[in-house]
């Protein structure tokens, strides 16, 4: 019998080295947190960590054929394109509202934020595809019961704690609320502009190829 505390540790590490890296998930849970509060920034973070155990599983079993119909349907590509440049549009031009201004007027959305975000992030399967073709070059996994459910759980503390530490590093933030939020606003907008150019990109040279 294969031993899963060995899946449980690659999808541990897979993921939260794939997480570090600046992105669009992990700057909204650094703006949630520096514009309301650790809570919100926690709730966000435990709605991607979800998402990202369905993308891991996605990718294991429909890895290949989601990324051919991802490489080859230009609409779907087109429509990530429009919803990411719309997304860091509305986040570049809207103003900060720290916690300090929300009083009683805290939003209860965030957990709904983070499973709207991860799930719309196009990057997360690609990336579990090449992190799956990876770990094949040295193990022979079989993602089949227990270890299959280890692997995912690796995945998902992972993700978690990965956001978290994002989460802690943010109290250095709100000690400059507002100037941080603004920050952390272009960050986000830029990225997920940059995502928006680049899936545009791809589909129009998808045309002309």
């Amino acid at each position: 019998m294969e031993n899963p505390f060995l899946y449980l540790f690659v999808g541990f590490l897979a993921c939260l080295l794939g997480t570090i890296p600046f992105g669009p998930i992990n700057l909204a849970v650094v703006k949630t947190t520096v514009d309301y509060d650790r809570r919100g920034g926690i709730e966000l973070a435990f709605a991607a960590s979800l998402i990202e155990i369905l993308q891991a599983l996605i990718a294991i079993c429909f890895g290949m054929l989601i990324s051919s119909f991802l490489d080859s349907n230009v609409v779907v590509k087109f429509f990530l394109a429009f919803v990411f440049v719309a997304l860091a549009v509305f986040i570049f031009t809207r103003k900060p509202k720290p916690v300090l201004e929300l009083d009683s007027k805290r939003p209860a959305t965030f957990f709904r934020n983070g499973l709207i975000i991860a799930g719309l992030n196009p990057q997360a399967v690609p990336f579990w595809i090449f992190a799956l073709a990876t770990v094949s070059q040295y193990f022979e996994f079989q993602y089949i019961g227990l270890t299959l459910i280890a692997f995912l759980l690796g995945v998902f503390v992972g993700k978690l704690l990965a956001l978290y530490g994002f989460v802690v590093a943010s109290t250095y933030l709100k000690a400059h609320l507002q100037e941080s939020s603004t920050l952390v606003n272009r960050l986000l907008a830029s990225i997920l502009l940059f995502i928006g150019l680049s899936q545009g990109w791809n589909a129009v040279n998808s045309l002309l190829v």
